[in-house]
């Protein structure tokens, strides 16, 4: 058994729109469309609504493009092969993901990192002028956690991010102090009706320049010019302590290679390590 023909019914084609409180995020709709489907001699209600041409199936949304979806459906027989099908269609504004408020949340995080700077930005070193190594400090940075819904998520774009900070202005931050450094994503479905969205969770990472580094070189792997071979004129060799022996630790070094002799003059260079996308292209706020 099969269908004939299938015409649609402009006569029967309406819907209502309602809110509660004045709420356009929680605005209800309701459509109807209705069509007359030929169908053969013996066929049933069914035969008239599944896998006809033009009948929605369920949870389809409507042409419109208004938040609301196939629900209802009702064959009534106006003959022995004549049926009119009525499709009802239910949803509120707020079955898009994207309107739902976002959920922004402001604490830290502290880590511990060497140090070799006193406060003032003096070298720390001994009465004999020998770095002192091995000390740290506690850096406390500022953590952002972004808890919102989105109807669509694109994971392969997102992992860019991962290793990258932000080449614009975000959240009043400036260029090169945010990091994503977690990600993560639910998404809820049913069977046969809409995309109910995924439930988002970033955690961005703040950092400030620190130690002589800008604001842009905040996430920079910053390291001491030393070594142990050192430029002279034209040649490269080892080291030599006082006694002219080679040296058993890394001396410092100018940027032109020679011996540096003042620990308040090392050369300390930042080596970047994350690419830079803006952080405004992920929509989290």
């Amino acid at each position: 058994m099969s269908y004939i023909n299938v015409t649609k019914m402009w006569s029967k084609s309406g819907g209502t729109f309602s809110s509660e409180n004045f709420d356009i995020n929680a605005a209800k709709y309701a459509f109807t469309e209705a069509w007359q489907v030929l169908c053969e001699l013996g066929d049933n209600a069914a035969d008239a609504i599944v896998g006809v041409p033009g009948i929605p199936a369920h949870g389809e949304q409507h042409p419109s493009g208004a938040y609301s979806y196939a629900k209802t459906f009702n064959a009534t027989p106006m003959g022995p092969t004549l049926w009119v099908v009525t499709v009802g269609y239910e949803g509120v504004s707020s079955t898009n993901p994207e309107n739902e408020s976002v959920d922004v949340e402001w604490t830290d995080t502290t880590s511990t990192e060497p140090i070799d700077r006193d406060y003032n930005g003096r070298a720390i070193v001994t009465v004999n002028n020998e770095i002192v190594t091995g000390l740290t400090m506690e850096l406390a940075d500022q953590m952002c956690v972004i808890r919102r819904r989105f109807a669509t998520i694109n994971l392969a774009a997102i992992a860019a991010y991962r290793h990258a900070t932000n080449s614009d202005t975000f959240l009043g931050w400036p260029a090169g102090t945010a990091r994503l450094i977690g990600f993560s994503a639910k998404n809820q479905f049913s069977y046969y009706a809409p995309n109910e969205g995924w439930d988002v969770t970033a955690r961005i990472q703040f950092r400030r320049g620190l130690a002589g580094a800008s604001d842009a070189q905040a996430w920079h792997k910053r390291w001491r010019h030393e070594g142990f071979y050192v430029k002279y004129g034209s040649t490269v060799r080892r080291a030599r302590d006082a006694a002219g022996l080679d040296a058993a630790k890394p001396v410092l070094l100018k940027s032109n290679g020679t011996e540096e002799t003042n620990p308040d003059n090392a050369v300390f260079y930042y080596t970047q390590i994350y690419g830079s996308l803006p952080y405004a292209a992920l929509g989290l706020v």
